[in-house]
């Protein structure tokens, strides 16, 4: 029986946490971990909002990000923008399509979805 969504079940309509194996993601650019470390409770909802924006939050202050080149280029200079140099700490991690399928991973993972559409 062919599912009721369709195409639309790529966008898991309706679910806004799943469980998954970072190995197994589809990713259409090159995946980005990003990781900071920020003093100032300021900066830090700043730059934490801003990764919200442009990737899925792993871990407190670890962010995934699947993008091109010309985008990530954008993002980090948004965040270098917020950061203070003397104070703060970010590091951005290039991780290949054939390093992803090797990502190994322990334990229950969620992932919050974002929702593609709210209906009231």
């Amino acid at each position: 029986m062919d599912s009721l969504l369709g195409d639309y079940e790529f966008y898991k309509v309706g679910i806004t946490v799943r469980e998954y194996d970072p190995a197994k993601e589809e990713y259409k650019n090159m995946l980005h971990l990003i990781a900071y470390d920020i003093r100032d409770s300021k900066r830090l909802r700043k730059i934490a909002k801003t990764c919200e924006d442009f990737g899925i939050r792993v871990e407190y202050s670890i962010f995934e990000c699947d993008l091109s080149v010309e985008v990530f280029q954008r993002f980090w200079t948004r965040i270098s923008e917020i950061a203070e140099p003397d104070e703060d700490k970010l590091l951005a991690y290039r991780i290949c399509g054939s390093c992803v399928s090797k990502i190994e991973s322990f334990g229950r993972i969620v992932r919050p979805c974002k929702p593609l559409l709210y209906i009231m």
